[in-house]
């Protein structure tokens, strides 16, 4: 049995990481465009997939999930034609430590505060936890972004050390962010309910 549960564990890690690689190279898989709302505004949902499947798989699976999204990021950054948005995941930290910690917090809060549960308890924390993934990577992707500008070196990226481009940056991200967290919370909680019901009856 034990035996079954981690080769199925190795299968829905393969699964989630299939997903996100998909979602990374088909951008309107991985983006959700709401030009409806305002000119230019998209919405990243490769976070959800990610708060998913550190809900269904744990903390430790999570990280290694948010470590693909990252990995894929800094590697299209490279590869890509230069944009600003580009640019600023060309740094390792910022690219690569916010995904992380995502799959991370995301998987440690669900298995410790929410997974014991009843089922119809568990849509507000859902619904919190996915508001939650959407923060932490866009919290961190500021920080680091910012660090990358007044602290290290940011000309190794190709963006100029330009203060006004600077808060620019941070401002659109910012708002973008604000508009993701709405977005991934409802999303996190309309899906992961189902899907963590169907992986229960599994086991």
């Amino acid at each position: 049995m034990q035996s079954r549960n981690r080769t199925r564990k190795l299968v829905l890690i393969a699964l989630f990481t299939a997903i996100i690689l998909i979602q990374s190279m088909v951008p309107m898989l991985g983006l959700l465009p709401l030009g409806a709302f305002a000119v230019g505004l998209s919405v990243q949902i490769i976070g959800v997939t990610v708060a998913i499947g550190a809900i269904v798989l744990g903390p430790g699976a999570g990280a290694f999930l948010g470590f693909v999204w990252g990995a894929y990021a800094l590697w299209d950054a490279w590869t890509s034609v230069p944009s600003i948005g580009a640019l600023m995941f060309r740094n390792p930290l910022t690219a690569l430590v916010p995904r992380i910690l995502v799959g991370l917090i995301i998987g440690y809060l669900y298995w410790h505060w929410v997974k014991g549960r009843a089922r119809q308890t568990k849509t507000i924390p859902l619904f919190i936890l996915g508001g939650l993934a959407a923060f932490i990577n866009t919290a961190f992707v500021l920080i680091f972004t910012w660090l990358g500008f007044n602290v290290m070196n940011t000309t190794f990226t190709g963006i100029p050390d330009n203060h006004l481009l600077s808060w620019l940056i941070l401002s659109v991200t910012g708002v973008n962010g604000i508009v993701e967290i709405i977005v991934s919370a409802i999303l996190v909680a309309l899906i992961a309910t189902p899907v963590v019901a169907y992986v229960n009856r599994l086991h």
